[in-house]
């Protein structure tokens, strides 16, 4: 397996593994894509191939087998080909986006009459993996999973909204931009999917567990920031390393050290947290099954941590060649089934009639 440089060396004090199912989730994965209409040429096609996401997917989820791997490297082909409509010309159009995201939204939230609509191949690849999610995962993980993707779709939105003002980004700004866009949470939702096992959503909105998928969140984005810097700075991407460099006026080897540091400060902070468990478990009066459970679940983070590092050097969408620097726009994927054909914004302004003074 060849793999890709990164300008700074990543270790962490986790283990890592590799799904055994990889090689059938990549099948899958290129064959649902052409069901979907996802990828629409030969050429497509192949691109899928070389990209491996099945491969990549069974570095963040090395738990996952069978069917729940299929669906995750399914979720992963979609939400990489749905973010790159939008690194080429598309992305400078934040009023299309705009439609294009209340369209997406509608499919996470159908009506009857928006179920009558003929579904461009986005809606249609999201509305099938939400379709195999449901008899799963519980009403209440679903609801979760859908606000994530909602985010995700918002956040792909205001990543538009700055391309035209990238040197005036600082760190904060780049973080909060990108821990939206690069639609981890729901990532991160899929090691229920993977584990069988739901977190009750009252534990899952305690400080703790907030702030270990934080912290994964952070430590990814900075992974995924070190890999794309090359091809980021050609395309004009937010990217956090770019925005140290620019914002903190470091050269581009200190910008590099800088988000080193912090991604050690991350996993001190994961660390940290960790330690904090059992007491939670003791505040909370968990049996021993659930606190098993739990411990399991911040195993699998690890597990994500360290694998996305892999997942980044084996792909060669993070290669430095410059035919993988090209954006995709335009070669055989969503956009030529015309996906934001007939798409208007809705009219929730004036959806709710306030009376007029007395």
């Amino acid at each position: 397996m060849v793999t890709q440089p990164a300008a700074i060396e990543f270790r962490f004090p986790f283990p890592r593994d590799l799904s055994p199912d990889i090689e059938r989730a990549q099948r899958h994965s290129v064959a649902w894509a052409r069901e979907m209409g996802l990828a629409t040429t030969d050429a497509a096609l192949k691109w899928l191939e070389a990209w491996n996401w099945g491969r990549l997917t069974g570095h963040c989820l090395p738990t996952a087998r069978g069917e729940d791997l299929d669906l995750a490297t399914d979720w992963m082909t979609w939400g990489f080909l749905y973010d790159d409509q939008f690194a080429g010309p598309l992305g400078n159009r934040p009023d299309m986006v705009a439609r294009i995201t209340e369209s997406m939204i509608g499919v996470l939230y159908p009506t009857p009459n928006t179920e009558k609509r003929a579904q461009h191949a986005a809606a249609h690849g999201i509305a099938n993996i939400l379709e195999r999610l449901t008899p799963k995962m519980s009403a209440p993980w679903m609801a979760r999973f859908r606000n994530h993707l909602k985010w995700f779709f918002i956040g792909v939105l205001r990543m538009t909204t700055y391309r035209d003002r990238l040197e005036g980004i600082d760190t904060q700004t780049a973080f909060e931009i990108r821990r939206f866009d690069i639609g981890m949470d729901a990532v991160l939702d899929l090691i229920e999917v993977a584990e069988g096992v739901e977190l009750p959503e009252a534990l899952f909105g305690t400080r703790q567990i907030q702030t270990l998928r934080q912290g994964v969140v952070d430590i990814v984005i900075l992974q995924n920031d070190v890999f794309s810097l090359p091809k980021d700075r050609r395309q004009q991407e937010v990217n956090v390393v770019l925005a140290i460099e620019r914002s903190e006026g470091r050269t581009p080897e200190q910008a590099l050290e800088r988000a080193a540091a912090l991604v050690e400060e991350k996993v001190q902070q994961f660390l940290s947290v960790k330690a904090e468990m059992p007491a939670l478990y003791d505040t909370l009066g968990l049996p021993e099954h659930d606190r098993s459970h739990l411990d399991r679940y911040i195993h699998c983070l690890e597990l994500m941590i360290h694998g996305c590092v892999y997942s980044h050097a084996e792909c060669i969408r993070y290669s430095t060649e410059s035919k993988h620097i090209e954006p995709i726009f335009g070669k055989g994927f969503i956009e030529d089934l015309r996906m934001d054909a007939g798409i208007e914004m809705s009219r929730a302004l004036s959806r709710t009639k306030r009376p007029g003074p007395t």
